[in-house]
């Protein structure tokens, strides 16, 4: 039988040790990150599409003397740009909800860090 790994770095449901926490922190901490920055998403696209799209059919129902249509589509654009306005503030939201989630994440990283260095230079003195 091979030796068993000291309990120090054994990571169960009961506890979690700070060697365990610390690659896991590091992988959220980047994954959150690739998401908080805020590139155009899909839904910004579409929507910069869509109205595009309205802009171009209310100017062409206006040269055609289609009033009532080109009304129609107005109000069509309208409640597609509150739509937008709505799903951009929320993306927003998240994002600085994620920074934030990673701020903290990182806190309690140097946090651990920092208690295992405490730990180093006790465990020296009583050497």
């Amino acid at each position: 039988m091979g030796k068993m790994a000291p309990p120090s770095t054994w990571c169960n449901s009961m506890r979690i040790s700070h060697l365990c926490i610390g690659p896991l922190a590091v992988t959220l901490l980047c994954a959150t990150q690739a998401f908080a920055q805020s590139a155009p998403t899909k839904t910004d696209a579409d929507c910069y599409a869509q109205q595009a799209a309205l802009e171009k059919d209310m100017r062409a129902a206006r040269s055609r003397g289609q009033m009532l249509r080109r009304r129609q589509i107005e109000e069509n654009l309208h409640a597609l740009q509150a739509r937008c306005e709505e799903a951009a503030k929320k993306d927003t939201h998240e994002a600085r909800v994620m920074r934030q989630k990673n701020a903290v994440m990182q806190l309690r990283i140097d946090l651990d860090r920092a208690e295992e260095d405490l730990r180093n230079l006790l465990a020296e003195k009583k050497k």
